[in-house]
């Protein structure tokens, strides 16, 4: 359902982008409202699939393509890597947030207290904040930059199927691993003999770590091709989970686990948004950004179940497996084509 809808908010304009992400805050603050009030197990999985549906109304799928439609290629990666900026201290703030809020009380009010959050703070952004497109029909930006509604792809038509699957099959593959270990940081890295006021102290690395390669993207990014930052990013990933093993989960490792991974999290957000860009062009740049969603979506939603099953067994094969996953993310990135120019920022 979420990668339907998902697939549904990247065609549409972004205008009706917009609206969407209204009522997406909306919708998000009642499903959260619905968790809390859950009593069983089958409200409790329909709620969660309601968060699913509105995560892809507000999230980043959604704006990227509004970004491209709005600022046109040209200056589509800088400011992708801007938005994602301010989502880089998501975890630094909410991890411990969280940690904090249930110490003094029970989940079902921090479900609460988190839709309070999307009324009374994301919902005003998206009413008040949030301008008219720059892009105008007549062909041109406000800023006056030629906009061509018929860019031409960076790649031939004939190898778009073949980029297509490796970057699918590479976008689930890491996605896999990030979805299973944000749900899943604290309570897999207890199994490993770790406190979770270690594993929550590690995890709000990650925020900064995020807004740090992002804003190194921003400086260097532009002279590098958006494939090769995936590419980083995928290694990042390989290289978080490799210290983690390697150093038994002790304190410096599990920290520098919380800063690899948030490095690679940070530039992934971004490749999400431009390496489509850079490959294929403008043109029906968000239906496309809608299918690759919609595609990531599905593994996604299936990792935290099937990370807590490996888990159960042993967190090192969890963490192994992960690993696994993370280097065939890496090898499929190296089959997609690179032919034509690069998009630069």
């Amino acid at each position: 359902m979420a990668g339907l809808v998902g697939i549904a908010v990247a065609i549409l304009g972004n205008e009706t982008a917009q609206r969407f992400g209204r009522v997406g805050s909306v919708v998000s603050a009642l499903a959260l409202v619905a968790l809390a009030a859950s009593q069983e197990l089958f409200t409790f999985g329909l709620a969660l699939a309601v968060v699913e549906i509105a995560s892809a109304l507000v999230l980043y799928d959604a704006a990227f393509a509004a970004i491209a439609q709005t600022v046109g290629a040209g200056r589509a990666r800088r400011a992708i890597t801007q938005i994602t900026l301010f989502g880089g201290f998501a975890s630094t703030i909410f991890w411990p947030l969280t940690h904090v809020l249930l110490q003094s009380m029970d989940w079902r009010s921090v479900y609460l207290a988190f839709a309070a959050i999307q009324v009374l703070v994301c919902l005003p952004i998206h009413v008040f904040a949030i301008g008219r497109p720059l892009v105008e029909a007549s062909g041109a930006d406000k800023a006056g930059e030629p906009v061509r509604p018929d860019e031409p792809p960076t790649l031939p038509r004939e190898l778009h199927l073949q980029a297509m699957a490796w970057l699918v099959t590479s976008f689930c593959l890491s996605g896999f691993v990030f979805s299973a270990i944000n749900v899943h940081w604290v309570s897999a890295l207890e199994q490993t003999g770790v406190t979770a006021a270690t594993a929550v102290a590690a995890g709000a690395l990650m925020g900064p770590a995020q807004v740090g390669i992002r804003l190194l993207d921003m400086v260097i990014g532009p002279r590098v091709h958006p494939l090769m930052t995936a590419a980083i990013a995928a290694g990042l990933l390989l290289l978080a989970l490799a210290v983690l093993m390697l150093s038994g989960a002790s304190p410096v490792g599990v920290a520098a686990f919380a800063i690899f991974f948030g490095l690679g999290q940070g530039l992934t957000s971004i490749v999400r948004g431009t390496v489509p860009l850079a490959l294929f062009g403008r043109a029906g740049y968000g239906a496309r950004l809608g299918k690759i969603a919609a595609i990531r979506l599905v593994v996604t939603s299936v990792a935290p179940f099937v990370f807590a099953m490996a888990v159960g067994i042993s967190p090192w094969i969890a963490f192994g497996a992960a690993a696994a996953l993370s280097a065939l993310s890496l090898a499929a990135l190296l089959f997609v084509p690179r032919q034509g120019p690069d998009c630069r920022a």
